[in-house]
């Protein structure tokens, strides 16, 4: 006995409390809570047991608030570290982790298939459906008992009141039977082709509860559903296998039901600004469109027969005036020529030399007599019968040279007056603004043309152009 340590009670409690520390280290305990106290501090103490036996356990204030909720009766697995309670030689678990019992091996199973169906390609975004801009009939996989109907019907009616038509397929969401009839749902729909996208949802709930929602058969048949799949399980913090696969995750049904349905107030905005914006370009359009009616208008106006056919009676009036202004000096000047033909043919006459002539005879004859004897009388007037004879010789001549003269010159008139040349068989060509065509190059292949003739006008088109070289 001597050879033997004596412990005090405290030692002996530190020394029991470092032998189960150190020999079992960290511990999971599965087991039924019973006893549960909680104190002001937010430290909790509970007594885990089974059918045999229980054990003290302690959860302090940092830990319980990363802990699952639960209460006695609840069946709970820890995770935590086996001593002694000094002050009064107690077994107890210091607890780190608590969750209810069997969600270990459930976590653990979710996390296998989460990487199979990961390593498969199923959460590629590059499979996934993208949803309709528009979603005409909208299908609901949920349980008819509960709430999430109720939220799914009130966001719809709220965001969109045109009532967006609903087909519910009803089924278990946890239980046995629940991934069956969620499987058989999806089927359903796929057959019928009835809608345009699907909300798969449920409420919140543990591990347990969304089990069905992490089954691989549930999770192929979201992936191979040709209907775009919307998935509106649990709460915000709750994931599943059939979130990673669906083609979109809402965090609550309620999100869902927002994701698939239009706003009506975003639908009113963007249609009033879109009635802005078109008003807008027709309006634009409408300008456009009337500027250039204008334009077109005032074209026509400048471009109308009637303005054509007034600037061309006008045109041809002034033509017309030029041509008589032209002709009149042409006239005129035709006529002081002949005037001063006739003037200079009178002062050329036979006659009027003659007589001019006799009165200088008369005067010689006056002076002669005057200065003259009687015999040299006779022989002068003989000189001036001669004379005279020779006069009256060269004065025919004279008159007959200026009648010839004169017919000529009338020759040359009658071959200048333009109503000759007309008689002749010309013609005067104009175009229809009465310019007088002088050259084949004045005018084109198609063109109107005038002739003007002895008697009337022609109206012509021209076949074809030459210019002589």
């Amino acid at each position: 006995m001597s050879e033997t340590p004596v412990f005090s009670v405290t030692e002996l409690n530190q020394c029991a409390d470092g032998l189960l520390r150190d020999g079992l280290g960290v511990v999971r305990v599965e087991g039924e809570v019973s006893n549960l106290r909680q104190y002001a501090s937010g430290h909790q103490y509970f007594s885990l047991k089974d059918e045999s036996a229980s054990v003290n356990c302690v959860l302090f204030r940092g830990k319980a608030r990363q802990a699952a909720r639960f209460a006695d009766g609840d069946a709970v697995q820890i995770r935590g570290r086996a001593g002694v309670y000094g002050a009064r030689g107690q077994f107890q678990i210091i607890v780190e982790a608590l969750q209810p019992a069997g969600e270990g091996r459930l976590l653990a199973a979710f996390q296998r298939l989460k990487e199979k169906l990961a390593a498969e390609g199923l959460f590629d975004a590059g499979r996934k459906q993208p949803l309709p801009a528009w979603t005409h009939r909208l299908g609901v996989i949920t349980s008819t008992q509960g709430d999430v109907r109720h939220d799914i019907e009130r966001t719809l009616a709220r965001r969109f009141p045109l009532l967006l038509p609903v087909t519910l397929y009803p089924t278990a969401v946890q239980g046995a039977q629940a991934a069956a009839q969620i499987i058989a749902a999806l089927e359903q729909a796929a057959a019928e082709g009835r809608v345009d996208v699907l909300i798969l949802a449920r409420g919140g709930g543990s591990l347990e509860d969304l089990q069905a929602f992490n089954e691989e058969s549930v999770a192929r048949a979201i992936a191979a559903c040709p209907i775009p799949v919307v998935s509106g399980v649990g709460h915000e913090t709750d994931t599943t296998i059939a979130d990673f696969v669906a083609d979109l995750r809402a965090s609550t049904p309620t999100a869902a039901a927002e994701a698939v349905s239009p706003d009506a107030a975003t639908l009113r905005h963007q249609l009033a600004r879109a009635r802005e914006r078109l008003t807008g370009l027709l309006g634009q359009r409408i300008a456009r469109h009337q500027q250039a009616l204008t334009a077109l208008h005032t074209r026509l106006e400048r471009r109308h027969p009637r303005q054509l056919l007034e600037r061309n009676a006008q045109r041809l009036d002034d033509h017309r005036e030029r041509m008589y202004r032209a002709w009149s000096r042409l006239e005129e000047r035709a006529r002081a020529r002949l005037q001063r033909a006739q003037l200079r043919l009178a002062g050329a006459s036979p006659g009027n030399r003659l007589a001019s002539a006799r009165m200088r005879l008369e005067h010689l004859h006056q002076r002669l007599a005057r200065v003259c004897p009687d015999h040299d009388i006779a022989q002068r007037r003989e000189a001036l019968a001669r004379l005279q004879r020779q006069l009256q010789t060269a004065a025919h001549q004279a008159l007959a040279t200026r009648q010839r003269q004169l017919e000529a010159t009338a020759r040359q008139l009658r071959s200048l007056d333009p109503e000759a040349v007309l008689e002749r068989g010309y013609a005067i060509l104009q175009t229809p603004e009465g310019e007088v065509l002088r050259g084949a190059d004045q005018t084109a292949q198609g063109e109107p043309l005038n002739a003007r003739l002895a008697r009337g006008r022609l109206d012509l088109e021209v076949t074809g152009t030459h210019t002589d070289d």
